[in-house]
């Protein structure tokens, strides 16, 4: 998907899911995105530390926020990560997978994070 099919696909699901009116969503976007964005941070930071515990909570977390802005897609994406924190291919597969999570974001977000750290 491309990042302006995810920016669509995440109003039209916060106006059916949550019967939010245009300038709602108009005024929560940049929150929620804001919020997407920190958590992709922390799986970043988590896995740099090689936390696998820390790395599979913070996919955990990113899933649910993908998933309360409607993107299925990427909400399996961050399952993936959280599930592959606890196999032997970790270590191989979760640098690509993050990176992968992390490139997707990007396409819809293009704005520079606030670091919590």
């Amino acid at each position: 998907m491309k990042g302006q099919t995810y920016r669509q696909t995440i109003r039209e699901h916060l106006g059916s899911a949550y019967l939010l009116p245009e300038e709602k969503i108009d005024s929560v976007l940049p929150a929620f995105l804001d919020t997407l964005l920190t958590h992709m941070l922390r799986l970043e930071k988590n896995l740099l530390d090689n936390d696998l515990e820390l790395l599979a909570k913070s996919g955990h977390v990113l899933k649910g926020a993908l998933l309360n802005l409607g993107l299925h897609e990427l909400a399996d994406m961050a399952h993936a990560i959280e599930q592959c924190c606890g196999t032997p291919q970790a270590v191989t597969e979760l640098p690509q997978q993050v990176a992968r999570l992390k490139e997707e974001i990007a396409s819809f977000t293009r704005q520079a994070p606030r670091s919590p750290f």
